[in-house]
């Protein structure tokens, strides 16, 4: 299958990733009498290792848009391009509105994102929406409707 887009996202701000390096520091102590807790030396590596896995992969074909937020979904979803009413490239505010990053479900719909706060917004014909977010926003939707029009 040929693809008109395609970008891979994974979580970069900076105060996450030095919260989540910290965990494997914090880990090792305090304990009493030297002790080490292998649990928690576990989870203290485990932890960064499992946000630095997660990716989310957007691709466009003439088929639509097919996204995946790897490790949760295993296989690319597809919404076909016959399903899509229509296309917003825009800035919005993760936090505000979607509750953070991730896959979130808000007041104004459901979110797939890693960083930043630029996404495509996709408004279905069935009245739902979903925001995606994309640092090349303009690209993604110029790709989405330029294959509604073919």
């Amino acid at each position: 299958m040929k693809y008109l887009f395609e970008e891979n996202q994974k979580f970069t701000q900076w105060w996450l990733w030095v919260i989540l390096l910290s965990f494997p520091i914090m880990s090792f102590g305090p304990f009493d009498e030297n002790e080490i807790n292998i649990n928690y030396v576990l989870i203290g590596f485990m932890l960064p290792l499992i946000f630095y896995l997660f990716e989310l992969r957007i691709k466009v074909s003439n088929k639509g848009l097919h996204y995946q937020f790897f490790p949760f979904h295993f296989k690319s979803h597809t919404i076909d391009i016959e399903d899509i009413e229509s296309i917003k490239a825009m800035e919005y505010s993760p936090l505000k509105e979607y509750g953070g990053w991730g896959i979130k479900y808000g007041f104004k719909g459901k979110a797939y994102n890693v960083s930043g706060n630029k996404g495509v917004k996709i408004f279905l014909k069935n009245g739902l929406n979903i925001m995606f977010g994309s640092q090349k926003h303009n690209e993604l939707a110029k790709a989405l409707k330029s294959v509604r029009r073919q």
